[in-house]
């Protein structure tokens, strides 16, 4: 339950200023207005362009989500090659 609650209260501090900016009614930065040209795009590019452009939240949770799979993917990779090759790919135990 102590990790749940530590996790709530980190997505409640995260999303703390983005409501309290928007309470404020201000104008969207500049940054945050730019739009993607989608005319000359591919599938891939596209896809990623289109959520840009239509929700940046959305957007942000798809590429995080892709990255930690390709970070689990390499990782995953990894030790197989190194179990071919022969090397210990175990976890090591640290007695202090």
């Amino acid at each position: 339950m102590k990790k749940f609650s530590a996790i709530i209260l980190n997505l409640v501090l995260l999303a703390l200023p983005a409501l309290l900016w928007a309470s404020e009614g201000l104008e969207v930065p500049e940054e945050l207005g730019k739009k993607v040209d989608l005319a000359n795009l591919g599938s891939i590019n596209y896809f990623f362009a289109h959520w840009y452009n239509d929700n940046l939240w959305v957007y942000a949770t798809i590429v995080t989500v892709l990255m930690g799979l390709l970070g689990f993917t390499i990782a995953l990779v990894t030790d197989v090659i190194l179990k071919m090759i022969g090397m210990e790919t175990h976890k090591m135990e640290h007695h202090e």
